[in-house]
Parts: C-alpha cells; sequence; structure tokens
C-alpha cells in the first residue's frame, strides 16, 4: 500500500468516526414531532381562547371605559357649570366686599368726623357750662346781694318808721318823765336799765363765738353793750353781751367766763341794774 492509500484510509477513519459521532447525536436528540406538535396545537388553542377572552376583557373594559368617560365628562361639564356658577357668585361676593370696603371706608371717614365733631362740640360745651356756671354764680351773687339789699332795705324802712314812732313816744314819754321827776325831785343825770325778761330765739355759731337771739330789743330798753343773764328756772346758765339790737329782737355773744351750763332755745333771758 502507498502513501496515498495510508491517507485515504485515514481520511475515511475519520469519516468514519465523525459520521458515527453525528449519528449519536442525532440520536440523542431526537423527539417525538406528532407530540411536539399536539403539545403545541394545545397551547396554541389554549392561547387563541386566552386571546378571545383577553380581547373580549378588553373589549368590555373598553366600554366601560367609554361608559366611565362620558359619565366623567358629564361631571367635568357639571362641574365646569358649577365652576361658572361658583365663579359668577364669587365675583358678586367679591363686588359687594368691595362695595363693603367702599362703605367701611366712608363710615370709618365718617366716624373720624363725627368724633372730632363731637371732641369740637365737647369742648365748646365744656366751655359754655363753665360760662354758664359763672353766669349763674353772677346771677345768684347779684341775686342774693339783690334780695339782701331789698330786704335789708324793707326792714331798715319798717325800722326806722318804729324808730320814728317810738322816738316820738319816747320824746313825750321823756318828757312827761322829767317834768315828773323835776317836780318830784330825782337826778336825771344817772343812767337807768329797766328790769326786762324774755327768751331765746335762736342759736347760731359764727368766728365771735356763740350768738344768742332773744326775743326783746330796742323798744324794751336794750341797748348794745349791755349784757343780759341767761337761767332755765332757777339754774343760772351764763351772760350775754347785746352786739345788736333791733326794736323787738337783740343779738348777743356768749361770755364764755360767764358760762355755767349748755343753752338752748326758749331759756329766759333778764336784763341787769346797770351795765356790766
Amino acid at each position: 500500500m502507498n502513501l496515498l492509500g495510508k491517507i485515504f484510509t485515514v481520511l475515511i477513519l475519520l469519516a468514519s468516526v465523525a459520521l458515527m459521532i453525528i449519528a449519536m447525536f442525532v440520536y440523542s436528540t431526537h423527539r417525538n414531532w406528532q407530540d411536539a406538535y399536539n403539545q403545541l396545537n394545545t397551547k396554541f388553542q389554549a392561547a387563541t381562547a386566552a386571546n378571545a377572552n383577553a380581547e373580549a376583557q378588553y373589549l368590555a373594559q373598553i366600554s366601560q371605559l367609554k361608559s366611565e368617560q362620558s359619565a366623567a365628562v358629564q361631571d367635568v361639564a357639571k362641574l365646569e357649570t358649577e365652576r361658572n356658577l361658583i365663579v359668577s357668585q364669587n365675583q358678586a361676593i367679591q363686588k359687594e366686599v368691595d362695595e363693603l370696603r367702599r362703605d367701611q371706608a366712608q363710615s370709618v371717614a365718617l366716624v373720624k368726623a363725627t368724633e372730632e365733631n363731637i371732641n369740637r362740640l365737647t369742648q365748646e360745651v365744656t366751655g359754655l357750662r363753665d360760662s354758664i356756671r359763672v353766669a349763674q354764680q353772677e346771677r345768684d351773687e347779684q341775686f342774693h346781694t339783690t334780695l339782701k339789699a331789698t330786704s335789708e332795705l324793707h326792714s331798715v324802712g319798717g325800722q326806722l318808721q318804729q324808730l320814728e314812732e317810738r322816738s316820738s313816744q319816747i320824746v313825750a314819754q321823756l318828757a312827761d318823765v322829767t317834768a315828773k321827776a323835776t317836780e318830784g325831785g330825782v337826778d336825771l343825770q344817772g343812767e337807768f336799765v329797766p328790769r326786762v325778761r324774755g327768751k331765746v330765739s335762736k342759736l347760731r355759731r359764727s368766728t365771735e363765738g356763740l350768738l344768742i337771739e332773744i326775743t326783746v330789743g330796742a323798744d324794751d330798753g336794750i341797748r348794745p353793750g349791755q349784757n343780759i343773764e341767761i337761767f332755765r328756772g332757777d339754774r343760772y346758765l351764763g351772760r350775754a353781751e347785746i352786739m345788736r339790737a333791733d326794736p323787738d329782737r337783740a343779738v348777743g355773744r356768749i361770755l364764755r367766763e360767764f358760762q355755767q351750763g349748755q343753752i338752748q332755745e326758749n331759756d329766759d333771758v333778764a336784763t341787769k341794774l346797770r351795765v356790766g
């Protein structure tokens, strides 16, 4: 055998080995294509049924979504209508708020002007009250002065008339007494204080002390500077000095150094025989 034959022999051996390996591989991967087809067909039918079911669900969902979309569109339209209504109401409310703010600003300005006017009027009223008070005080003082002057004028007029009448009587009495005393030899140069009794009619206090008013006066012989004794029954109460004597009454000041009891209205008073 030559070299070429050996080469071919080796090649044939290698080819045989390769075919044997391929045959073994093909045998190991051999399948039952009928079973595979049946399995694939079953899967295909299941997939087709699942696809039909899914398509039906899809169509149902599409229909439901369209219904929901239509309802949503209606809801959106309704909400849009409500929104427009709310916007209109909001605009109306805003307009009212603006008007209220303008009214409030006008009210604030009016209140401020009113407060200023009230303050001005209050000041004017205070000034007028002060003026009225001063005028009333002046009027009252003038009225009291006029009333006092009128009362004093009437009193003085009455006293003057009484004094004139009493003077005429006294002059006549004095002439008669003088004549009788001269005939009887009586010395007329000395002073004589008649015995007079009366009552305490009023008491009042002043800066000069406790003053009393008595029911006897100049017509009864009471003179300023004269002392009178005060008593109640058998109890001696004190002494008073006559400060003013009117025709039918007199005013005296209690001499504290002679006071021996509480002096009251209706206590008795009597003159001394001479000026103390």
